[in-house]
């Protein structure tokens, strides 16, 4: 068995084309128009789900670390792929202290807004960019750790999706291109209940597997769970 099977975009592409336009995967040429077309529904799509949770965290492992200036409550990670942050921690001298993560409404309940200090509360607007509260009293540093949007692929490579997936994004994306490709009405019902089922599967193919609990074994040493027949007194 194969550790390193996948499909690149391309293959994924065709596979799609194949369903909708009745085009065979091995068709040598196929239109750019067709293939921008696929292109764009799939990385649109993975956006999407991404952004909805239905794949994996993609945790940076190493945190993200950018500077905070002394009176300045904004701040930018630099980092352009934020689906959303998971841990912030500041760093005055040697230490590093734990940040909690708030909201907007959050945010727009605190009073002094510009009290300085140590900061204590960081609200994500988006976008790499953060504002701490309290206001940094001094220089520091901040450390990040997020969950990353799904990659873009390019043509040669690996759709951002475990290949578990790929044959139910197959059918998903075959749903988003339909309109582009004028497929009737009854044909994108069938799309759509095929897409539907498609986002179905993947959800359970991203549910995480831990231990099982052990599995109760029926007590053969009871008569009532025994084979053998009772007969009774008499």
């Amino acid at each position: 068995m194969s550790t390193s099977f996948t499909r690149t975009r391309l293959e994924v592409a065709r596979r799609v084309l194949g369903k909708v336009t009745k085009m065979s995967p091995a068709q040598a040429s196929v239109a750019s128009a067709d293939l921008d077309t696929v292109n764009e529904a799939l990385d649109l799509r993975l956006k999407e789900m991404s952004k909805l949770g239905t794949f994996w965290r993609k945790v940076t492992s190493v945190p993200v670390t950018f500077s905070l200036a002394a009176s300045v409550a904004t701040a930018s990670a630099g980092a352009g792929d934020i689906l959303f942050p998971m841990k912030v921690t500041f760093t005055n001298t040697s230490n590093d202290d734990p940040v909690y993560i708030i909201g907007m409404r959050e945010y727009a309940e605190i009073e002094d807004k510009g009290r300085t200090g140590n900061p204590e509360k960081v609200m994500w607007k988006g976008g790499s960019e953060f504002i701490f509260h309290p206001v940094p009293t001094s220089d520091g540093t901040a450390k990040l750790r997020y969950e990353r949007i799904a990659d873009d692929t390019s043509a040669g490579a690996a759709i951002d999706v475990d290949v578990s997936m790929i044959r139910w994004m197959r059918d998903i994306i075959c749903y988003d291109c339909g309109d582009y490709f004028r497929k009737e009405d009854s044909l994108m019902m069938r799309y759509k209940q095929e897409a539907d089922i498609a986002e179905k599967n993947i959800r359970k193919l991203n549910a995480q597997r831990v231990d099982y609990a052990p599995v109760a074994v029926d007590d053969f040493s009871s008569p009532r769970n025994s084979r053998e027949t009772d007969y009774g007194d008499g």
